[in-house]
């Protein structure tokens, strides 16, 4: 009888576990943006959002043939875009992230060939690259919660990174008509008028006492 008993218990035991294993648990919370992580991502994208407005200034340069400026925008407002684009990408939510990491890599992608176009001064490839680049940079921008891009539109700080020097479209210097007229005839030895001129000036050698 004792063990019947026993043998029961065993099997009472191993009956409870099952059904403890088996038995559903609660839920697991979907991983949300809460208020404290909106406020953190607003940082990183005040930066992101700051630069986003600035890229019609990239184009105005490709648009003129300015290669200078465009080497010094893209290595001057946006040279630091890969350290920004990764500190937001890891604030995240994990789905986000992966997504957020593939957009960062097409966008620097971009930004490269931007760099190999103005190397080689031309036109085509660097506008079609960046036509590709702010439709990605837009795309990334869209993954970030609606909430802290609002908070980061409503504050506008000041950039280090802003391009503080531009160089000026070439102007051509054109000689004045007075300087057109001066210098073949000085470049000639003068005119006879002018010799005659210059003749009238010299004094004439006094006599020597005799």
């Amino acid at each position: 009888m004792r063990r019947f008993r026993a043998v029961v218990g065993v099997l009472l035991a191993a009956m409870a576990t099952f059904l403890v294993s088996c038995g559903g648990g609660p839920e697991a919370v979907a991983p949300t943006y809460t208020p404290e992580k909106i406020s953190q991502l607003q940082t990183y994208v005040n930066r992101i959002e700051a630069t986003r407005k600035r890229l019609p200034e990239l184009a105005n340069y490709i648009e003129k043939d300015n290669w200078v400026n465009v080497d010094n925008f893209t290595h001057g407002p946006l040279g630091q875009l890969r350290s920004e684009l990764t500190r937001l990408s890891n604030q995240l939510l994990p789905d986000d992230q992966k997504n957020a990491k593939a957009l960062s890599a097409e966008i620097l992608g971009h930004l490269e060939n931007i760099d190999v176009a103005t190397d080689n001064r031309n036109y085509e490839s660097a506008i079609a690259q960046y036509r590709e680049f702010v439709g990605d940079f837009d795309a990334f921008l869209s993954i970030v919660p609606e909430d802290a891009r609002q908070k980061a539109e409503s504050f506008e700080e000041e950039s280090v990174y802003d391009m503080t020097t531009t160089i000026p479209d070439p102007v051509e210097e054109r000689a004045e008509a007075e300087d057109m007229v001066r210098a073949p005839v000085l470049m000639d030895g003068g005119s006879d008028e002018f010799r005659a001129e210059a003749e009238e000036l010299t004094p004439e050698p006094m006599d020597e006492a005799s």
